[in-house]
């Protein structure tokens, strides 16, 4: 893997593409785009983490820019700390859900959200031309305990109801996957009221699974759920911005239940009846629009995208299929708290268990495939070979069916090719799969 750069981060083998050169160099040149202020930086449970936040904080001192740490942190509570303390900017040491082996870093800007498009031409134009040297120097203070502001803020949430939480006597296991998510995460569960069992909490980054919770990735939750007679099972990724869920009768489902359940739940508390999703996620919210009568809008894959989707139809919910819930009057990031409160209220309120729930939801079959080939040669010959059908090409090339979607496109976070597939029959996404290899 070679070093990776785009509106997502960055993001490489440590030693290899990442070492402390580049992290200086990024530092510097976010010191630049910040000009001057004070900035906050956090990072994951990696053991590179820490010599790495030393350097990006050594840098943005050098620079003239005073910088705040808190340590061990998810990456949407850096984001919610840079938007409501004011502060100008932000980052985070993480590589997300990628292996241990892997550290990256997130840039936030003094909105409060990951660069943007815009955001990110004038990084690499200050990359290219630097400011002058300042001579100014200012210092760094260490505060880990800021991240209770993030759970205050996402325990006074509206539709989060103690009480009635509590009266439901939910029985909860969490898996935060030794990341950052552990620590904070755990303590947000126990503050809604929740009966908590936590597995893979500790922090010292010593890794118990793969970081990406994915099924395959969460056998040791579906145990746990099943040991305790758990109500719901909830795991995260390295950095805390994804939930996954865990039944009892189905074990782990498909991460695009996460944003499926706690969007439509929060559709119910709010006014405007509009969610924006990206061109990768599961149709399930738009068959379900259909029923209910909310809009659904579709942005590129990616989180700048989607935030300014929201932003400009002012929708009140969003989020991506892999897990990431993002409620503006929170957060402009996906954010596993808000989405751990969103599902458990909803179980809260309903008097349906998680597995009943979910039988109510649309029947849908997703296939998510990873190719390392050529992607100009893929999209031209995908292209060709679908020019029948209604084709999109914002964002690699998305093929719209009547009864589902094809979606090919480069990765941003990995040099690989995605294809997402989803359809209402499984032999129909078993058939277009199998006419994709035959493209590959």
């Amino acid at each position: 893997m070679t070093l990776i750069r785009s509106v997502s981060g960055i993001r490489g083998l440590v030693g290899e593409d990442l070492n402390p050169m580049r992290v200086a160099k990024f530092a510097s040149i976010f010191g630049d785009f910040v000009e001057s202020g004070k900035v906050i930086g956090g990072m994951d449970t990696r053991k590179s983490g820490g010599p790495f936040s030393e350097i990006f904080l050594s840098t943005l001192n050098y620079k003239g820019l005073e910088t705040t740490f808190t340590g061990v942190v998810p990456t949407p509570t850096v984001l919610f700390l840079v938007r409501n303390m004011k502060y100008d900017g932000g980052f985070i040491i993480t590589a997300s859900h990628n292996p241990p082996e892997y550290n990256g870093i997130k840039l936030v800007s003094k909105q409060g959200r990951f660069l943007n498009h815009a955001d990110y031409r004038m990084f690499m134009k200050l990359e290219e031309k630097p400011l002058k040297f300042k001579g100014i120097f200012k210092s760094n203070r260490y505060d880990s305990a800021l991240y209770k502001k993030h759970i205050d803020a996402v325990l006074k949430l509206p539709f989060v109801n103690k009480p009635k939480i509590k009266k439901r006597k939910l029985k909860v296991v969490f898996d935060g996957g030794c990341g950052a998510g552990s620590i904070v995460i755990a303590e947000l569960l126990e503050g809604l009221g929740v009966k908590l069992h936590t597995i893979n909490t500790n922090t010292d980054g010593k890794f118990k699974r793969p970081l990406e919770p994915i099924p395959a990735n969460l056998k040791m939750l579906e145990k746990e759920v099943r040991r305790v007679k758990a109500d719901i099972g909830l795991a995260t990724d390295g950095d805390g911005d994804r939930i996954a869920i865990v039944t009892p009768g189905r074990g782990c489902i498909s991460e695009e239940y996460t944003l499926a359940l706690s969007g439509l739940y929060a559709l119910t508390k709010y006014n405007k009846k509009l969610i924006v999703i990206n061109q990768s996620t599961s149709i399930m919210l738009e068959l379900l629009g259909e029923k209910l009568g909310f809009k659904v809008v579709r942005t590129p894959v990616g989180e700048a995208n989607v935030v300014d989707g929201i932003l400009l139809s002012k929708a009140v919910i969003g989020g991506e299929g892999n897990g990431g819930v993002i409620l503006p009057s929170v957060n402009l990031t996906r954010d596993a708290l808000v989405a751990c409160a969103l599902l458990i209220s909803m179980l809260a309120e309903s008097k349906m268990d998680i597995d009943e729930i979910i039988d109510d939801y649309p029947k849908t079959y997703m296939e998510k495939r990873k190719y390392d080939v050529s992607s100009a040669s893929v999209l031209e010959r995908t292209e060709e070979h679908f020019k029948p059908f209604h084709l999109e090409k914002t964002d690699g090339l998305r093929v719209k069916f009547s009864d589902g979607f094809l979606h090919v496109r480069k990765s941003g976070t990995e040099p690989i090719i995605r294809i997402i597939c989803e359809f209402k029959t499984k032999e129909r996404t078993e058939e277009i799969i199998k006419q994709m290899e035959g493209i590959l």
